[in-house]
């Protein structure tokens, strides 16, 4: 993806996951607005011409897969930290999931579980290969932990998945997590 279409995409995560009062636009309890008014807000706000063909484009593009147009409106797909509700119902997850983290985040994680921190949930990664991708965010060189989500789930942890591959939580208690 070029650096322009990389620059929008990070910018409309931004809005849709964070601050979308920023551009003067609401969502609703599902993280949803209008696709009409989010290109009209935004191109006033940030004066950068959008539409929804270069939103298609980003989205078509992009691996990270972090927003998702939905009839007439648009969502961030996880990674929120405005109060959302999960699209997807609960969901039985597959036997691991993985967390990328950093070496000193660790050691607090393996001690007092994945915190949701300032975000609506944890993100657990489908895949190791992903989980190192994200955990390079905070580290060169992240160690990433394995969660036993079935054992969690049948303990009553509830999971959401994203058409991502990354799947959603609460809260996740230190007995569900190994070292990888």
């Amino acid at each position: 993806m070029d650096k322009q279409l990389v620059r929008l995409s990070k910018k409309l995560s931004f809005i849709l996951r964070h601050e979308p009062e920023r551009i003067g636009i609401t969502l609703d309890q599902f993280g949803r607005v209008d696709l009409k008014e989010l290109i009209q807000k935004f191109n006033q706000h940030y004066q950068t011409p959008i539409d929804t063909k270069k939103i298609a484009q980003i989205s078509a593009q992009s691996n990270k897969q972090r927003f998702a147009i939905e009839g007439n409106t648009i969502r961030a797909l996880y990674g929120h930290s405005v109060p959302v509700k999960p699209l997807a119902k609960k969901s039985q997850p597959p036997m691991f999931l993985y967390h990328g983290t950093s070496h000193l985040a660790a050691g607090l994680i393996m001690q007092d579980g994945l915190k949701k921190m300032e975000r609506s949930f944890v993100h657990l990664s489908a895949d190791f290969q992903n989980a190192q991708q994200v955990g390079q965010r905070h580290d060169p060189h992240p160690v990433i932990l394995k969660i036993k989500s079935q054992q969690a789930a049948s303990a009553g942890i509830l999971f959401y998945p994203t058409k991502s591959g990354v799947w959603l939580t609460d809260y996740l208690p230190p007995q569900f997590i190994l070292p990888e």
